[in-house]
């Protein structure tokens, strides 16, 4: 009786939180999608997530006992993101450098602490969260920086960027697969995924959700008329339905070592920036690599 009125709870909560998710989702979109449309929004708001996702992991570690240093972590997130931003101005390897004086400053910060009892796993901590969380997300600004043109199209002649269409089928993939697996999870999940890291995840919502994460990648490359074949686009799509999960199980293993449910609460019925960034973290580099070998071949 008591498991059976647990579930009720929970498809209760799930229910009152839909039209929360709902209506952040109507606001979010369209302003995500304006700001992919110019080079420099996509840049800065990158950057914004970059800054605060950082913040969100670092809280979520200091409520583990570690203390990871947030000031220079995000300094070296945005560090990176500017790396990227700047690659097509430089003929430097911005990147490496930026990587190279992330990892020296996080260590000399902690060869001049006070109290060196922790330095080691502070450090790796504060390098590695930054790289977790500014480099993944510079993915979407290497995205933008794609300029073999679309095959034309009625959003061509209104002026879509080609890199613009690239960001904009990676939120297109990662949005519908993750409505999918939750909706065929909620309605016929039956086999746990990942019982421990996240009860609530089924093999049934992740089969749902890579099916929608493939018609995701064939509606949106046909609509914004990018230059890839259908069998380019199955193959990005199915790539893009498995790392999209591994991301969200990913931070769903951050969060469970520190026994935190949600990164925050500054987006209503999703949690944090961080746990709406999770699966675009993995989907964004592997949808990147996918244009890159693609648009090479």
């Amino acid at each position: 009786m008591d498991s059976a009125n647990d579930a009720s709870a929970a498809s209760v909560s799930r229910a009152s939180s839909l039209p929360r998710r709902l209506a952040s989702v109507s606001i979010l979109i369209p302003l995500i999608v304006a700001a992919t449309w110019w080079y420099w929004a996509t840049v800065a708001i990158v950057a914004v997530c970059v800054a605060l996702g950082i913040s969100e992991l670092f809280a979520v570690l200091r409520h583990g006992g570690h203390t990871p240093r947030t000031a220079l972590g995000i300094f070296v997130g945005l560090l990176l993101c500017a790396a990227a931003a700047l690659r097509p101005f430089s003929s430097l390897d911005l990147t490496g450098l930026g990587l190279t004086f992330g990892v020296g400053a996080s260590l000399c910060y902690e060869v001049l602490a006070r109290d060196r009892a922790t330095s080691l796993i502070n450090w790796a901590l504060t390098f590695t969260g930054a790289v977790y969380i500014g480099w993944l997300l510079s993915a979407f600004i290497l995205l933008r920086q794609i300029d073999q043109p679309l095959h034309g199209g009625p959003l061509a002649a209104i002026g879509l960027q080609p890199g613009t269409a690239w960001v904009m089928l990676v939120l297109a993939i990662t949005w519908i697969q993750d409505s999918a697996a939750y909706f065929v999870g909620r309605s016929v999940g039956r086999t746990p995924m990942a019982p421990i890291l996240s009860p609530k995840k089924t093999w049934e919502g992740f089969a749902g959700g890579l099916a929608g994460s493939v018609l995701a990648a064939l509606l949106a490359t046909a609509i914004l008329q990018l230059p890839i074949s259908p069998l380019a686009a199955t193959l990005i799509g199915l790539a893009a339905g498995v790392a999209g999960p591994l991301g969200d199980l990913g931070e769903s293993l951050i969060k469970r070592q520190v026994g935190v449910k949600d990164s925050g609460a500054i987006i209503p019925g999703h949690g944090g920036v961080l746990d709406r960034m999770d699966s675009l973290l993995f989907t964004a580099p592997v949808v990147y690599l996918g244009a890159l070998l693609t648009l090479a071949g």
